[in-house]
């Protein structure tokens, strides 16, 4: 009998695979749930603990991924004719499960001034790579010992399962026993349909106007997770939803604290005419149908208007380190006198040129303005500040945009986006969308949602993408919705090849330029922050800005770990500035 260890087949591989798969989302649903709830008991050691395991099943994929590279056909135990897609389908999945790992680590890597922690967690790292080469010795051992349980495939397959569930039950028994008190009693928070909401994909939660919900989460996309009365869980629109209050007839009489007021007709009328004043000419066109189907509230707007998170206040600003006690992104060099220059993976000049065939909001309507907003998204969250761009008309009829290159700061199109360790899905978002107000009513005025366009910065054999025009295809909805169009009045399948190329003449488009950045714009774009979009324009004062605040934090002050607070009006109020492109194009005419 030979003493060789046999190889494990692709299936025994795969299986840990998924076994590693219910394991990552076991933590994402805990870490959503610790994060979701600040109030938790315990809340940061489990956020520790949550660290812990991304690191160790971080190593656990790393490993079995180059178990599953090395591996060829001869290896293979059992013929298998699709080997070589097997094995490639089996890398992406785990290079994809590596990606989200690594997302979770980097949000529950401690920030404490005191690295006692961190620092005992990269020792252990340390560690673990010193010991690889025993654990191997160790693991070929235990192979020869157990040589037998690769003789019966099927068999070991269900022993493995069997152990996996086992495994998975003590866990949940352990959790159970180490978990919160249940006597605090969380009062779940109730919301009212305003309207009928009618599912119009997987995943969305199908509820009539007048409806009791409980809210379960919030998203950034203004979908929320909602439960019914029937435990059913999905997504609802956050502008079809009110808070519910309970009322006297959901009131007993043990309870004398609360007493019930009556209302009288006044209060009442009041308070209809304010509900009245309330809803947006957008509500109401929405509720006649009188806007395109694929039309919605700009999600870009009320991300940027909503907090400073999405602007370039925040992106602009510099970044402190994890300690608290140096900067992460700016750095001076004292030979040089300047900043010194950081690179990053993606600079590119982005140019938006037109825009074609975009629906009208509707009839009696004044459109004010046409927009376009760009940033950077991953298609499943916006990464960077958000940029606005105003667009012009060039059809009598208002479906046809084209954007300008350089006369202003707001009206300018040539915009760059930076970012230094960028993932293979991120790509440039463009949302479309139109200011507007209801005929003899100028002062309400409302935003719709035209669509939205999507480049990926990545070719599909992970290089960047090439320097020239794109049209890109209008999507209707929100950015986080799939297979929505803008008007499906125009059908994009037909079943003539003379009528498909006439309805893609029809499709909304929009037409943009990437460009590699000049000589003197990358000198410029090598000190600004690791992420960040922005007018071409702002370059120049941005590159300026930053020098100016090298020179003060580090240059200038005795002590870098001083916590006295500096007095520099421009350099607090020069983000704000642009915001304002007023005041930004200002600006530029003095410089």
């Amino acid at each position: 009998m030979s003493g060789k260890t046999p190889t494990p087949s692709l299936k025994h591989l795969a299986k840990e695979a998924d076994t590693l798969k219910k394991k990552l989302d076991k933590l994402q649903k805990e870490c959503a749930t610790v994060f979701n709830n600040p109030s938790a008991s315990n809340r940061q050691d489990k956020l520790k603990r949550f660290y812990q395991d991304c690191v160790d099943m971080r190593n656990d994929m790393t490993d079995l991924n180059n178990r599953i590279t090395k591996m060829t056909k001869a290896d293979e135990p059992t013929k298998m004719s699709n080997f070589d897609s097997k094995k490639d389908d089996e890398v992406k999945r785990l290079t994809k499960m590596l990606d989200q790992v690594k997302e979770m680590e980097k949000k529950l890597e401690p920030d404490e001034t005191e690295e006692d922690y961190y620092r005992k967690i990269k020792e252990e790292l340390n560690s673990e790579e010193d010991g690889v080469d025993e654990d191997e010795e160790y693991e070929e051992e235990g192979e020869e010992e157990g040589e037998e349980e690769y003789t019966d495939e099927e068999g070991s397959y269900e022993e493995e399962d069997s152990e996996y569930e086992e495994e998975e039950v003590e866990e949940e028994c352990e959790e159970e026993e180490n978990g919160e008190d249940d006597s605090d009693i969380k009062v779940e928070p109730e919301y009212e349909l305003l309207y009928d909401f009618v599912a119009q994909k997987k995943g969305d939660l199908e509820v009539k106007a007048g409806e009791i919900v409980i809210l379960r989460s919030v998203r950034d996309d203004s979908w929320w997770v909602c439960e019914n009365q029937n435990g059913e869980t999905g997504l609802v629109p956050s502008n079809f939803l009110k808070p519910h209050v309970k009322y006297s007839d959901l009131m007993t009489e043990d309870d004398p604290q609360t007493p019930i007021s009556p209302r009288t007709g006044k209060e009442l009328w009041g308070s209809i005419k304010k509900a009245l004043s309330e809803t947006s000419a957008t509500d109401v066109l929405h509720a006649f149908g009188a806007v395109p189907p694929g039309f919605r509230l700009p999600t870009s707007a009320r991300l940027h208007s909503l907090n400073e998170k999405h602007t370039l206040l925040n992106y602009g600003a510099v970044k402190l380190s994890n300690s608290n006690l140096f900067y992460k992104d700016l750095f001076y060099n004292p030979a040089t006198s300047k900043v010194r220059p950081r690179t990053a993976r993606i600079q590119k000049v982005v140019t938006l040129l037109e825009a074609k065939n975009i629906p009208l909001p509707g009839e009696k309507v004044v459109v004010h303005s046409r927009l376009a907003r760009l940033s950077l998204f991953d298609g499943s969250k916006f990464l960077s500040n958000i940029v606005t761009t105003l667009a012009h008309v060039t059809d009598k009829e208002g479906r046809n945009w084209r954007f300008l290159v350089k006369p202003t700061t707001l009206e300018s199109s040539e915009c760059f986006v930076r970012i230094a360790e960028p993932s293979n899905q991120i790509g440039i978002l463009i949302e479309l969308s139109v200011v507007f107000s209801k005929e003899g009513d100028p002062e309400k005025v409302s935003e719709l949602s035209c669509g939205w366009a999507f480049k990926p910065m990545f070719e599909e054999n992970g290089t960047l993408i090439l320097n020239k025009e794109y049209d890109l295809m209008v999507n209707g909805g929100t950015p986080f919705e799939k297979d929505v169009e803008v008007d499906p009045s125009i059908a994009r399948r037909t079943s003539s090849r003379f009528m498909s190329l006439l309805s893609r003449n029809k499709q909304p488009t929009l037409v943009i330029k990437t460009n590699a950045a000049n000589n003197e714009q990358k000198e410029r774009f090598d000190v600004l922050p690791s992420v960040v979009v922005g007018k071409v324009p702002y370059l120049h004062s941005m590159a300026l800005y930053r020098h100016y605040l090298a020179c003060v934090l580090l240059r200038d002050r005795d002590n870098l770990q001083s916590t006295e607070p500096v007095f520099e009006p421009f350099l607090a109020h020069f983000p704000q500035l642009l915001e304002m492109p007023d005041l930004t194009d200002l600006l530029l005419v003095c410089r």
